[in-house]
């Protein structure tokens, strides 16, 4: 799992919406996200300084650039 601020976190996001190589994005407990790319690779992430409902802001951004966000409880 690798670690990183919120700030860092959308940079990356960015980066990877950019290059068109984001499959689905999921949000997990304590928040930790799991990102699946369009060649089969995943990423978990744990995002230290931010909360759920931060994390959901950033994924109705990612809703909207066609990304699956998927919610589990």
């Amino acid at each position: 799992m690798k670690q990183c601020c919120l700030d860092q976190f959308i940079g990356l996001l960015t980066s990877w919406l950019h290059q068109n190589c984001i499959k689905a994005i999921s949000l997990g407990l304590d928040s930790q996200v799991l990102l699946s790319f369009i060649e089969g690779v995943s990423d978990v992430y744990k995002i230290t300084n931010c909360n759920r409902f931060q994390l959901e802001i950033v994924c109705q951004d990612l809703k909207e650039n066609g990304i699956t966000v998927i919610e589990l409880l």
